[in-house]
C-alpha cells in the first residue's frame, strides 16, 4: 500500500489552486449536527498561542497528478472539510461587508480552484446530494421557511452565521488566523482505489465507531477496486442511487431488512455489517478469486439438521451439490442491480410512496401500528414483483396480523422471526402461503377482543390508537367512504378525561376533574386514562373553562365535530370511569370484526 502522508495547517491544506476536493456522490449526505459545529468552533477559538489544534485526518484518491487541475476524491473526512468549507463561506461573508479585503482576497483563493487559462471552480466540490443545497445557502442567508432536504445543511450555515455576527471584526480575525495556520490535518494521500478504501477502514477501526452504512459502503467499494476499474465505477453508481432512494430513511435499517430477506433469518443492528461481508463473499462469483474469502465461510454448525443435510449430499454426489450451490450465486453486477432495487422499494415502502393510492395508505397504517418486523417481507415481495392486486390484499392481512399481536403483547422476536421465514414465499405466489401463516400466529378473537378493552396507549404508541379510532370512524360511516379529514395534521386524538387532572393549571384550564370524577378519582386515574374508551379524535382547540362539570363543557365541542364518534359523546349525560371502562369494551367488540383473524384455506 503506497501512502503519501501530509501533516499541514488548512492554509496549505487548501492552498494549491490546481487541485479541488471532491465529495463524490456515493458519500452520506452532511450529517453534523449543531453541537459538533460549536464544538469544533471552541477547540480553535481556544488555541493558545504557539499551539495547535489536530482535526483529524482525511484520505484523498489521488490518482495520477498532473499539470492541470487535479481532482482528490474525498474517501474519508467529507464531514470536517465540509464544515470548514461552511466556515469559510461565512466568514468571507461577514468581512465582504466589512470591507475586509486583505482577508477577503485570502478566503476567495482558499476556496477556489484555478488552472492558468481555466475556469474558476470551488475548492470544495459537493459531488452529492446535498450539491445544490450547500451552493444555495453558500450565497447568502435564505428563506427562514424554506424547507431544505437535508436540515443539518441549513442548520450548519444558519449556526455559522449568528456565529459570526456575535463577534467583533478583531475576534474573526483572530479566529481566522487560528483556523488557517494553527489547525492541523493530517491528509493521506492515496493513488490505488482499493488501497484507498482499505486505508479508512483500518483508520476508522481504530477511532470513531462507524456505523453499518459505512462499514459496508468501504467494504462494497473497497472490493470492487479489486475486481477491476469498471466494476468500482459501477459499485459506485449504484452506491449514489441507492442512498438517493434511501434518503430520508434510515439506511442500517435497510441492510438489515435487506439481510433478512436474502438470509431468511433475524438478525441483530450489531450484526449487520458482518453479515454483509459473510454474505457477500459467499454469494458473489467474482469473490471466489479473493485470497480472504476463506475467513467468511457461512458456519452451519448449529442449525438443525445438518448431520441429516450432509447425508443427502453424499447421496446426491459432490458434483451436484457444487453445481446447486453454483446456481444460487450472483454476480457482482447482479448484487449491485438487486441492492438498488431493494433500497428503491424499501424507499417507498417507509415513504408510502409507491404510486399507488391503496397501496401508500395500507403502508400508511402499518406505520402507525408501528410494524417494522414487516419491511424484509414487503421489500421481498416488491423486488419479486408481486401484484398490485395481491399485495394490497396481503398488506390489510398483515394491518389485521400485527395489531392483534401488538394488542395481545406476543413476542415480538417470534414476529420477526415468521417474517424472516416467510421471505422465502414466491412473490408471485405468495397469498396462501402467508395467510396460513397469519392464521396459525393470530390471537384468537375472545384474547384479542378482551386485551383490545384493556389496552393502554402511551405517548410513544399514540400514533396505533389514531390508526384503531381512524378505523372505528371510518367504520362507522361506511367501509367505503374516503374521509378527507382523517389522516391531516389538523386531526388529533383527544383524551376525554384529560392526561392530568390534578395540577392546579389543570383545574384552571380544563375545570375540577378530581371533584367531577368522584371517589379515589387521582388513584383510579392512571388505569383509566390511556384506554382505548378514553380516547377520540378531534380537530381544532377544545374551548373549556374551569368548571365542576367539565365534560358539560366539553360536549359543547363535541357536538359541533365532523367526526361521528366524537359527535356521538356529546349524548352522554356524563363520562366518568365507568363509561370509559363500558365504551372500550363497546369499542373491543366492533374491533373483533374490523380486524379480522386470517383464515388459511
Amino acid at each position: 500500500m503506497n501512502i503519501q502522508p501530509h501533516a499541514s495547517n488548512v492554509f496549505s491544506l487548501l492552498g494549491s489552486q490546481n487541485e479541488q476536493f471532491v465529495i463524490p456522490s456515493y458519500q452520506r449526505r452532511y450529517s453534523w449536527r449543531k453541537e459538533q459545529l460549536k464544538q469544533l468552533l471552541y477547540d480553535i477559538d481556544v488555541i493558545d498561542t504557539n499551539d495547535t489544534h489536530l482535526l483529524g485526518s482525511i484520505v484523498c484518491l489521488t490518482g495520477t497528478h498532473s499539470a492541470g487541475m487535479n481532482q482528490l476524491e474525498l474517501v474519508d473526512g467529507q464531514q470536517r472539510l465540509t464544515t470548514i468549507g461552511i466556515i469559510l463561506e461565512c466568514l468571507k461573508e461577514r468581512f465582504a461587508r466589512d470591507g475586509g479585503s486583505d482577508h477577503l482576497q485570502d478566503l476567495s483563493r482558499l476556496l477556489g480552484s484555478k488552472v492558468f487559462g481555466g475556469p474558476a471552480l470551488p475548492k470544495i466540490l459537493l459531488d452529492t446530494l446535498d450539491g445544490e443545497e450547500y451552493k444555495l445557502l453558500a450565497l447568502g442567508p435564505q428563506d427562514p421557511d424554506a424547507r431544505y432536504m437535508n436540515p443539518n445543511l441549513e442548520t450548519a450555515f444558519r449556526e455559522m452565521r449568528l456565529w459570526v455576527e456575535d463577534r467583533e471584526p478583531e475576534e474573526l480575525s483572530r479566529f481566522l488566523y487560528k483556523l488557517l495556520y494553527s489547525t492541523q490535518v493530517i491528509r493521506l494521500d492515496v493513488s490505488n482505489a482499493k488501497d484507498a478504501f482499505k486505508l479508512f477502514e483500518t483508520i476508522n477501526n481504530r477511532g470513531l465507531k462507524l456505523s453499518p452504512t459505512d462499514i459496508i459502503k468501504n467494504f462494497l467499494l473497497g472490493n470492487a477496486a479489486r475486481f477491476g476499474e469498471e466494476e468500482l465505477e459501477a459499485a459506485k453508481k449504484s452506491w449514489s442511487r441507492l442512498m438517493a432512494f434511501l434518503d430520508g430513511t434510515d439506511s442500517d435499517a435497510f441492510f438489515r431488512y435487506f439481510l433478512i430477506s436474502k438470509l431468511e433469518a433475524t438478525l441483530t443492528k450489531a450484526s449487520v455489517a458482518n453479515e454483509f461481508q459473510w454474505y457477500f463473499m459467499n454469494e458473489v462469483k467474482e469473490a471466489e478469486k479473493l485470497p480472504d474469502r476463506q475467513f467468511y465461510y457461512f458456519d452451519d454448525e448449529e442449525e438443525e439438521g445438518e448431520e441429516e443435510e450432509a447425508l443427502e449430499d453424499e447421496e446426491i454426489g459432490n458434483d451436484e451439490v457444487e453445481e446447486a450451490e453454483a446456481a444460487v450465486q450472483l454476480t457482482f453486477k447482479e448484487l449491485l442491480e438487486n441492492l438498488v432495487k431493494s433500497a428503491k422499494a424499501y424507499g417507498e415502502l417507509l415513504k408510502c410512496k409507491t404510486g399507488n393510492t391503496r397501496i401508500d395508505r395500507h403502508l400508511r397504517n402499518l406505520r402507525m401500528i408501528k410494524s417494522v418486523q414487516t419491511y424484509g417481507l414487503l421489500m421481498h415481495l416488491r423486488v419479486g414483483g408481486i401484484e398490485d392486486k395481491s399485495f394490497i390484499k396481503i398488506l390489510k392481512l398483515t394491518e389485521n396480523f400485527m395489531l392483534r399481536r401488538h394488542i395481545c403483547r406476543e413476542r415480538s422476536n417470534e414476529t420477526e422471526r415468521l417474517f424472516a421465514h416467510l421471505c422465502g414465499v414466491d412473490p408471485l405466489d405468495a397469498l396462501a402461503e402467508i395467510t396460513e401463516a397469519y392464521a396459525e400466529a393470530t390471537p384468537p378473537d375472545d384474547k384479542f377482543q378482551e386485551e383490545f378493552a384493556a389496552a393502554q396507549y402511551s405517548s410513544n404508541i399514540m400514533e396505533r390508537a389514531r390508526y384503531c379510532l381512524e378505523q372505528f370512524e371510518l367504520h362507522q360511516h361506511g367501509r367505503h367512504q374516503e374521509l378527507a379529514i382523517l389522516g391531516t395534521e389538523d386531526v388529533h386524538v383527544e383524551h376525554i378525561i384529560p392526561k392530568k387532572i390534578s395540577s392546579r393549571r389543570t383545574k384552571q384550564e380544563l375545570g375540577d376533574w378530581i371533584d367531577y370524577l368522584g371517589d379515589r378519582a387521582a388513584q383510579r386515574h392512571s388505569r383509566f386514562v390511556g384506554r382505548i374508551g378514553n380516547l377520540t379524535l378531534f380537530a381544532g382547540a377544545l374551548n373549556i373553562v374551569a368548571s365542576n362539570n367539565p365534560f358539560a363543557l366539553k360536549k359543547a365541542n363535541y357536538r359541533e365535530s365532523a367526526i361521528l364518534m366524537t359527535r356521538d359523546l356529546s349524548t352522554m349525560p356524563h363520562f366518568k370511569f365507568s363509561q370509559v371502562d363500558a365504551r372500550s369494551k363497546e369499542l373491543a367488540k366492533v374491533a373483533v370484526n374490523i380486524w379480522p383473524a386470517p383464515e388459511a384455506a
